[in-house]
């Protein structure tokens, strides 16, 4: 597991596993324990009313942090995945994009 990580880190994972499973699945997956998490150990009960979205803005600061940490460390994964990718520009410069949202969206998480 921790070699995975480090393959993860330094972008030797293969950059269809790292975009779709661990950029997007894990990532999924992560968002909603962390939504859970804030429910129950923080009682943060105005959720409910939110679902199926809702605002980043509303999650205890701890959570934003750990939400911060852990996108910064899917972003620079799967980006250095896409460094080392040798097929077509076009999955390259899509990916691209899609980090650069991502990290451009963290905002919401302080502001909305």
């Amino acid at each position: 597991m921790e070699n995975l990580i480090y393959k993860f880190w330094r972008g030797d994972v293969k950059l269809w596993k790292s975009y779709w499973l661990i950029g997007e699945l894990l990532n999924g997956l992560f968002m909603l324990v962390i939504f859970n998490l804030e429910i129950y150990f923080f009682d943060n009960s105005k959720f409910f009313n939110q679902l199926p979205f809702f605002n980043l803005s509303d999650f205890n600061l701890l959570s934003k942090i750990v939400i911060i940490i852990w996108t910064i460390f899917i972003t620079v994964g799967v980006w250095r995945s896409a460094e080392k990718y040798k097929g077509s520009i076009v999955w390259i410069i899509a990916t691209f994009l899609f980090l650069s949202y991502r990290i451009f969206s963290l905002r919401l998480i302080f502001f909305s």
